[in-house]
């Protein structure tokens, strides 16, 4: 593998601040999954409190879809550091798999998934993706619930 082919993926694409929050969830998900056991914890305690029961379902979604993008790869999956403000070519693949398939759009989702696998892992990672996505969105709306709650009446 060439040294342009190891970099491809981690060109910049966007600045993770001003993509939608599903997307920069998704992608803070697949860089806290690289980034160690701790971060796993975390991001575990996370679904508990927000989806209660379901969040076993969830955390599974995450477990198996973060295996397949990390081993499935035609190449290994570019990924910055936690806290790095610029999102690469694919956390942004990856990120856009899992807001199109919880969406709806299948296709979209698996146009996404097949620019970072093989077409039988990308099968499985979209449907995996769909299910990860819906418990992102349940976390970024409690963290906007909770943060409507400390202003007075709601008003920003």
């Amino acid at each position: 593998m060439s040294a342009l082919s190891r970099s491809r993926g981690a060109a910049p694409v966007a600045c993770l601040s001003e993509l939608p929050p599903v997307e920069r969830a998704a992608i803070r998900c697949l860089r806290g999954w690289s980034a160690g056991p701790e971060a796993r914890s975390r991001m575990r305690r996370n679904f508990v409190q927000v989806q209660g029961g379901g969040a076993p379902a969830h955390e599974e979604a995450l477990d198996v879809l973060m295996e397949l993008a990390l081993t499935a790869g035609r190449r290994p999956l570019a990924r910055h550091p936690p806290d790095h403000p610029e999102v690469g070519g694919d956390e942004n693949a990856f990120a856009q798999m899992v807001a199109a398939a919880m969406g709806g759009e299948r296709e979209d989702a698996l146009v996404f998934a097949l620019a970072l696998m093989g077409p039988q892992a990308a099968f499985e990672a979209v449907a995996l993706a769909e299910t990860l996505g819906l418990a992102l969105l349940g976390l970024v709306r409690a963290r906007r619930d909770a943060a409507m709650q400390t202003w007075p009446c709601g008003l920003h």
